[in-house]
């Protein structure tokens, strides 16, 4: 089953698309016409995800287009992450699959975590998504974790015999974004607001551990790294979607659902027989499909394949052959002068890469028509008993996660299994 909306960035805004054939799918409604299923479906799209924008509808035979005019990349992660929730639920409404998950709880509430506080010292005009991606900023570059508290303020967990600076600078996208002291507090879990803070804490704290220990993470997602299982067309990885939860009284927990990511053995410039030609000519064939980046297994949605090739340079910006040497991305990996550009979107902002660096991500309905063997077929429908030791494993693998002075871990054994 494809997917039913898609997520699109604009000159002009952030598009949602609506494939009717993908939803009747899904939906399923009998007794129910079309037209007025999708009209209930997308009103309620709408109104839990869009509902903050101007929306411009645009229609026809086989799609319908919501167009979120004037958000911007910063807003296009959100409005991803909503719709993409919108049609998980979907899918556990209409869908005939049982959904498993496990829920592991901490080893002790979470009331002792203290914090260094820091206000912003400028007005932000997109505070809470700039604060954002300076505590990404923060993890990526400087090893540290922070959170942010409100729309003006950031956390720090502390462990009480750091040295405190006055005020700190960090430059975002280009914007510098001054930090001032403002003292230290201990996060109360009662309170709304820093029970919150706490879980995206702790979430965060997770992500930098399953990195370090060798994960690929992608967004609420990690997988082991090395396959678990292939076969002469594919390669499967196991992992997990995983969400943090915070009690009011300052239990936490983890939920685990059982996730795998199947994806070629392949580059996508060999799944086209290295030809340059057969690419171009697939750009149609190839728009929407995920596929991720052998060299740092982020995943992309491709938009086309463009009729430039890879060693060629505009007067923007460099030629992707230039990107890659200048990262240190050429070690170890070959690619071909031959090769054209595959245009993608990557949270939100556009990419070029060489197929030779892409392999494609495959659904379910496209293993049925590759026709995978019954080993990886077996492998994908694995009963809950074996997703409970692999996620036993996964707990274990984990560890504690320090949150300033307190150094928390999950209990590798879960309260139950949970079938829905």
């Amino acid at each position: 089953m494809g997917r039913a909306f898609k997520v699109e960035l604009r000159s002009d805004g952030v598009a949602v698309i609506v494939d009717y054939a993908a939803l009747h799918e899904l939906i399923g409604l009998k007794g129910l016409r079309l037209d007025e299923a999708s009209r209930a479906v997308v009103s309620r799209l709408i109104e839990s995800c869009l509902g903050r924008y101007s929306i411009v509808k645009r229609q026809s035979v086989l799609y319908m287009e919501v167009l979120c005019r004037g958000a911007s990349r910063y807003d296009y992660g959100v409005i991803e992450r909503c719709v993409e929730e919108y049609e998980r639920d979907l899918r556990s409404r209409f869908g005939v699959k049982r959904h498993v998950f496990f829920t592991f709880f901490t080893d002790k509430p979470l009331i002792d975590v203290e914090v260094a506080l820091y206000r912003v010292s400028e007005a932000l005009s997109k505070p809470y998504e700039v604060l954002g991606r300076l505590c990404r900023v923060i993890a990526r570059d400087y090893g540290h974790l922070a959170e942010r508290l409100s729309k003006n303020q950031l956390v720090f967990p502390i462990s009480g015999g750091e040295e405190l600076p006055e005020s700190l600078s960090f430059n975002v996208n280009g914007l510098t974004v001054n930090l001032i002291y403002n003292g230290v507090k201990r996060l109360d879990p009662s309170d709304s607001r820093e029970a919150d803070c706490l879980k995206r804490l702790l979430s965060r704290a997770l992500k930098m551990n399953l990195r370090s220990k060798g994960y690929v993470v992608k967004g609420q997602r990690a997988y082991w790294r090395d396959p678990a299982i292939e076969d002469e067309k594919v390669e499967v990885k196991r992992g997990f979607e995983f969400s943090v939860m915070v009690f009011s009284d300052g239990s936490a927990a983890l939920a685990l659902s059982p996730r795998s990511e199947v994806s070629s053995r392949f580059t996508l410039w060999d799944e086209y027989g290295r030809s340059y030609d057969s690419l171009v000519r697939s750009s149609r064939d190839l728009h929407g499909r995920a596929a991720k980046r052998i060299y740092d297994e982020a995943t992309i949605r491709i938009l086309r394949i463009e009729e430039t090739k890879i060693y060629e340079a505009s007067e923007q910006m460099m030629s992707v052959l230039d990107r890659y040497g200048s990262l240190g991305i050429l070690r170890g990996l070959q690619v071909s002068m031959d090769e054209p550009i595959v245009v993608g979107l990557l949270r939100g902002e556009e990419v070029r890469e060489a197929p030779s660096m892409l392999k494609l991500i495959y659904t379910l309905r496209d293993l049925k028509k590759m026709g995978v063997t019954n080993r990886v077929v077996r492998f994908l429908h694995s009963p809950p008993q074996v997703w409970l030791e692999a996620a036993r494993d996964f707990i274990r693998s984990i560890g504690f996660i320090d949150l300033g002075s307190e150094a928390i871990r999950f209990v590798d054994e879960p309260p139950e299994v949970e079938l829905l």
